[in-house]
């Protein structure tokens, strides 16, 4: 493989001489090198498993847990949110009301920010979770990659069950 590599390199380097080869000769050195690096391949292939994610999340007890906790928040910032109106509904001067809305705006800002930092990190710690199990997985069943179940249409090896088995079981 390294030996069609390099002349593959040699002929792109001397590509001012196959100016005079014929376009035909040029396509099929192409072919016959691709052909023969395609074939090189399944040597080398230990197999693509595939995951479907959606399922993983939902039925990973961490991933169920971490999301009621992001709900939770968000359902927080709603409640706040609905308990500011009726307060503002209960002013009546303008100028307490213009000093009542950026005292809300201000404090809303300050949750949600902590809110998105919470999601993030709630997410995070769920992906490299399953991230590290999955790689588990991959390097026991000698897989050369894992997909989502999305991107492979026939094939592969479906991990998806023994994930959320061995996810569970942590």
């Amino acid at each position: 493989m390294v030996f069609l590599l390099q002349i593959l390199v040699i002929t792109v380097q001397k590509a001012d001489t196959l100016r005079s080869v014929p376009e035909e000769e040029i396509c099929m050195v192409i072919r016959v090198f691709l052909l023969l690096l395609l074939s090189c391949l399944p040597v080398f292939a230990g197999g693509v498993g595939y995951v479907n994610y959606d399922k993983v999340v939902a039925n990973y007890q961490f991933a169920k847990t971490s999301l009621r906790e992001i709900e939770t928040k968000n359902n927080e910032i709603q409640q706040y949110l609905l308990n500011k109106e009726k307060e503002f509904d209960k002013i009546e001067s303008a100028v307490q009301k213009k000093k009542f809305e950026e005292t809300v705006r201000v404090e809303l800002k300050a949750r949600e920010n902590a809110f998105n930092a919470f999601r993030e990190k709630r997410e995070e710690e769920v992906y490299t979770r399953i991230h590290a199990v999955t790689e588990k997985i991959r390097l026991e069943k000698g897989l050369d990659a894992i997909l989502d179940a999305r991107s492979v249409f026939s094939g592969g090896v479906d991990i998806t069950d023994a994930l959320i088995q061995k996810l569970n079981s942590n």
